[in-house]
């Protein structure tokens, strides 16, 4: 490969590599926010408190966490990483929330 034939693909894969960091901390985040609160809303209910007050509870409680998430998702260095760890997370918490309903 050449000096210019990489520069070229250094060029398009700067921001393939922006746009999927990008899409992985909102996307991704409000994903796994969203199964979050879900299944933080269920547990609640489950272990006793008042449906209403367990869904309001999650519900402001997944503002921070989606906050979080979205600094974590643009101070992580990988993409791996960030790509697999919002897999990992959105998985155990369907799996939790399908136990739970």
């Amino acid at each position: 490969m050449t000096t210019r034939t990489r520069s070229r693909v250094a060029s398009i894969a700067a921001p393939a590599r922006m746009l999927l960091r990008v899409t992985g901390a909102v996307a991704g985040g409000y994903a796994v926010t969203a199964l979050g609160v879900t299944t933080a809303g269920a547990v609640m209910a489950r272990l006793g408190m008042a449906r209403s007050e367990a869904v309001v509870l999650a519900a402001m409680l997944g503002f921070i966490v989606y906050l979080l998430l979205l600094l974590w998702g643009f101070s992580v260095p990988s993409l791996a990483r960030l790509w697999l760890r919002l897999g990992a997370s959105a998985t155990v918490l369907t799996i939790l929330l399908y136990l739970l309903t």
